[in-house]
Order: structure tokens, then sequence, then C-alpha cells
């Protein structure tokens, strides 16, 4: 049950049930109270924005260590499965390797860098190795013979890849060695 007081100077009644603060004549928030809530939520949104920015840089981190490692694999394995089925290593010049075919395939093959690119070319024009995005910043090539008293070849592949996306650049060296099938019974 609810009581009902007259107030002298007021034509209304309130009831007396009420807290004081729904008394007074203004029902809002106070400037204090607005001014903790404004600080809240800027350190919420500064967190939040934060918390943003990490992610996206870690995403464009990912996205180029994927593309360094997907384009390192496909040119890795083309080069290395190349030299295992030569027949002999024709010449090796700065980053530019030729290779003599095997018996069953008699072609030249020529892996060399252009335009910071890796190319292969077998004769019927030169094919792109790495993806837009993905440059070349160093190929060394290595022939060695192997302890079998000089009747087989090697060659060690040492490619330097860089890839970018966004602010992020990455560079990583990745290293083969292949044995030239065709050089066994030499």
């Amino acid at each position: 049950m609810r009581h009902w007081v007259s107030n002298s100077m007021e034509e209304t009644a309130t009831p007396t049930s009420f807290p004081p603060r729904a008394r007074r004549s203004g029902f809002g928030f106070s400037l204090i109270e607005v001014v903790v809530y404004v600080a809240i939520l800027a350190v919420i949104s500064v967190v939040a924005v934060n918390t943003l920015l990490l992610i996206h840089r870690a995403l464009a981190e990912i996205r180029t260590t994927r593309s360094l490692n997907a384009t390192a694999a496909v040119a890795m394995e083309r080069m290395i499965r190349t030299i295992r089925d030569a027949k002999s290593v024709t010449s090796i010049v700065g980053t530019t390797l030729v290779l003599a075919g095997s018996e069953a395939a008699p072609v030249t093959y020529t892996f060399d860098v252009d335009a910071n690119t890796l190319r292969i070319d077998s004769g019927s024009g030169p094919v792109i190795l790495t993806p837009p995005g993905v440059t070349v910043s160093g190929l060394a090539f290595q022939k060695s013979d192997l302890a079998t008293g000089g009747k087989s070849e090697a060659v060690k592949v040492v490619l330097t890849l860089q890839a970018s996306s966004g602010q992020t650049v990455k560079t990583q060296s990745f290293y083969g060695t292949a044995v030239l099938r065709n050089s066994y019974g030499q």
C-alpha cells in the first residue's frame, strides 16, 4: 500500500515509496556518470581496434608465409625432378643451370632468373615457375661429384624467395640436392 503525500509547494502528489533519486526534478544521468561511461566505452573501443589490427597483421603474415612455401614447393619440386632425370649438367653460370636431357627425352633444360622470376626453358619457350607477388631474390646451383669415384653427379640448389602482403615482407631460403639418375653408371 502506497501513501501519497501532497507537497504544499507543488500541486502534484508523489509517492513516498520511490527512492530519493527519483524524487529529483531531472531523471537523467549526472555529468560524472556520463564521463565514466564514455571512458569505459573508449577503453573497450581501443582494445577492440587493437585486437582487430593485430589479427589483420597476423593474417597478412600467414598469407605471405603460405605463398612463399607453396611457391617454393612447386619450384623446388620441378627443379629437383628435372635435375634427377637429366643425363648431365652442361653448365652452371651465375643463376643459370643448363642440363642435358635424359636418353628417353633428349631435351636441354635451362633454369634461370629473369626480372626476379624463376623460369625453365626446354626449347619451346620459357615457363615461369613463380607467381606474381613472389620474387626470386637469389638462386644458386652447385655441382658436386659424390664420393663414388666421380661416377655420380649431384646438384645442390639454393632458392631464396621474397613475398609481401600489405606491409609484411618475408624472405626465406629453400635448399635441395638432387643426384642425377643417369650419372650412376658412367
